[in-house]
């Protein structure tokens, strides 16, 4: 039962992580990176008050646990959100759905690093495969005298590794910490970070306010918030508590469907043929790195 419901997690969060890439690019058509991360977290911090309400909880950790939260804190979600917005800045978001696919092979890779699981030849194989679809992607922008996202997509790769780092080390620490406890305090982390920033940077609280008088920007922020920053949070580290990382990872892919399909059927951003062979050549890789190991009491033909 606790497997199914990881699972369910697992679906879910990727489902809503495939659509947030679409809302943060409506986001950004209205305000400044910095006001929609400050109020992203503002609402992910009254998500998470409400739930408290409605579900108390134990918060108290000892000084290693602390530490141990902030330095998960420190990728996710400060260097993860503040690269992701700024990437999607200055790339489009079917392309930074491709590059998404490459948090499996890269999710797997530090796995096998900090958590011993082991990488067979096979993943190994589909890791280079993965990161050939990226640097195709990109040779084939620049060559076709297409927009070059050099920058955009750079920044996209640093939020997917800052994902893996944060899945790994998230994995470790829920054998002492719970998964509940470890959101509720990168959420109150990301919500002072970002707000403190804002603010030192000439924020207004007039500006702060009146943006959302905007109906479109104010669902993006809430869905950005609410679901997207503290409802992912919260299924991804019950999940990683439940299976192992490289188990996880292989829901990006439903993620990184979704992304590409709202950026070219909602948005309508150009989509080229070079895209369909890179984003091939990428779940390719994706699929090798999460093939199925052959049972020792298989034949042999």
């Amino acid at each position: 039962m606790k497997k199914n419901n990881a699972l369910l997690a697992a679906v879910t969060f990727s489902i809503i992580i495939g659509l947030s890439f679409m809302f943060v690019k409506i986001s950004l058509t209205y305000e400044g990176q910095l006001l929609i991360l400050a109020q992203r977290f503002i609402f992910a911090f009254l998500g998470l008050l409400l739930f408290l309400v409605i579900k108390p909880i134990h918060l108290r950790l000892n000084r290693k646990e602390i530490m141990i939260v902030i330095i998960i804190s420190l990728f996710y979600p400060i260097i993860f959100f503040s690269s992701q917005i700024l990437g999607l800045d200055q790339t489009t978001v079917y392309e930074a759905g491709i590059i998404q696919a490459i948090a499996p092979a890269t999710t797997v890779l530090l796995a096998s690093v900090f958590l011993k699981e082991q990488v067979r030849i096979v993943q190994g194989l589909g890791i280079v495969f993965s990161i050939a679809g990226v640097v195709f992607l990109q040779l084939m922008n620049s060559s076709g005298g297409y927009d070059f996202h050099l920058l955009g997509n750079l920044l996209i790769i640093v939020s997917i590794l800052a994902t893996a780092i944060w899945q790994v080390m998230s994995r470790s620490a829920t054998k002492s910490i719970a998964p509940i406890q470890i959101t509720i305090y990168i959420m109150f982390i990301g919500f002072l970070f970002f707000n403190v920033i804002y603010f030192i940077n000439g924020g207004s609280a007039g500006e702060y306010i009146d943006s959302l008088t905007e109906i479109p920007y104010l669902l993006s922020i809430l869905f950005l918030g609410v679901l997207s920053t503290f409802g992912t949070s919260l299924l991804s580290i019950y999940a990683v508590s439940k299976l192992p990382v490289i188990q996880v990872s292989v829901f990006n892919n439903v993620a990184t469907l979704i992304t590409i399909l709202s950026g070219v059927l909602i948005l309508n951003e150009p989509f080229h043929y070079y895209h369909i062979i890179g984003a091939a050549v990428i779940i390719f890789g994706v699929i090798l790195v999460n093939a199925k190991k052959k049972s020792r009491h298989s034949k042999v033909s």
